[in-house]
């Protein structure tokens, strides 16, 4: 695996999970690091890869605002490999939000067209994930252009489309008859029917339900930082040594001045209004806007809420309410 690793850093830029400040994250392939490839969930998802956290978009003089200079989107091949099906349909989802809606980012568009995704098939799943109650299952392979499997001795590489099999020309990978082994996987853990939610008692404001889970809630947004699919973002100018750049930088749909107005109404001003947004935001408003949850079962958001909430699990009891009725 080191000597493929180098192979392909050396036909592309190469970005593959690797430990730094006790997690796992994806970051520029080091030679000197060893890459890990976690069975399951890596700790911090790609998305930043996509759509970093910070992100310089133009640059202007201090003297003259008015004078916007687009930073160049960047062209140079990537490849990312490691991400795992949860991850990738994460990938796939904000695709629709970025890509194939009326509102195009042209930057995160060049970052998806110079990058093509070998994934990992996850060979368990952890306590926290969900992803078959989400379309998906940890062997998916939808949205990846190659694949790979951890077996007892090595790894199994396959390509999903041209550009992966382009990328897996190389002596140091064998023909094999060998096939990953076949799993059934359980489901049922956290399953939400948005058809049911978004006509049931539980869905409206006033409904109890809404206040009982912001009780316990912080809304310090680390669970929107957590999930590879959030992308609420602000854009703020700012000056360093006499140089300007306008830049976008990750924003929470849970912080209180999310939503605040220039007038200085606030629509969500309570935390229970912002919880009742983002849960039905991930199962309900995103299948009328994009067509499809964005929830992908990755469990990210209860393995760093300092809290121990659990936004699925906390769903999933009002829509079986809702679906029963």
């Amino acid at each position: 695996m080191p000597a493929f690793l180098a192979e392909l850093a050396g036909q592309a830029e190469l970005v593959v999970p690797q430990e730094k400040n006790g997690k796992v994250r994806f970051l520029p392939f080091d030679s000197a690091k060893p890459a890990s490839f976690p069975s399951s969930l890596v700790d911090v998802s790609p998305k930043a890869v996509f759509f970093p956290r910070r992100r310089p978009i133009a640059r202007f003089d201090s003297a003259d605002r008015t004078k916007l200079e687009p930073v160049a989107v960047e062209t140079k091949p990537r490849i990312v490999m490691g991400a795992h099906p949860c991850d990738v349909a994460a990938v796939n989802y904000v695709d629709r939000v970025f890509v194939q809606s009326a509102f195009k980012d042209p930057m995160y568009g060049a970052e998806r067209k110079r990058t093509i995704i070998i994934g990992m098939s996850c060979s368990e799943m952890k306590p926290e994930c969900h992803c078959t109650d989400r379309d998906l299952s940890p062997d998916d392979e939808r949205g990846m252009d190659a694949v790979f499997t951890e077996t007892e001795d090595g790894y199994l590489f396959r390509a999903v489309t041209d550009k992966g099999k382009a990328v897996l020309e190389s002596n140091l990978l064998k023909e094999t008859s060998e096939e990953p082994e076949t799993k059934t996987w359980p489901k049922g853990k956290y399953p939400v029917s948005p058809e049911s939610m978004i006509h049931s008692p539980e869905s409206s404001e006033a409904d109890p339900f809404w206040q009982e889970i912001a009780d316990l809630c912080l809304t310090c947004g680390a669970c929107t930082f957590a999930c590879p699919t959030c992308t609420c973002f602000l854009v703020s100018d700012e000056q360093h040594d006499g140089k300007g750049e306008r830049v976008t930088a990750w924003d929470s749909c849970q912080f209180t001045g999310y939503s605040r107005m220039t007038g200085g109404h606030n629509p969500r001003k309570t935390r229970a209004a912002r919880v009742r947004n983002r849960m039905l935001d991930k199962f309900v408003y995103t299948i009328e806007k994009y067509g499809a949850t964005s929830c992908v079962g990755c469990g990210r958001c209860a393995i760093v809420c300092p809290v121990g909430r659990y936004f699925p699990k906390e769903i999933s009891a009002p829509s079986a309410k809702a679906k029963a009725r």
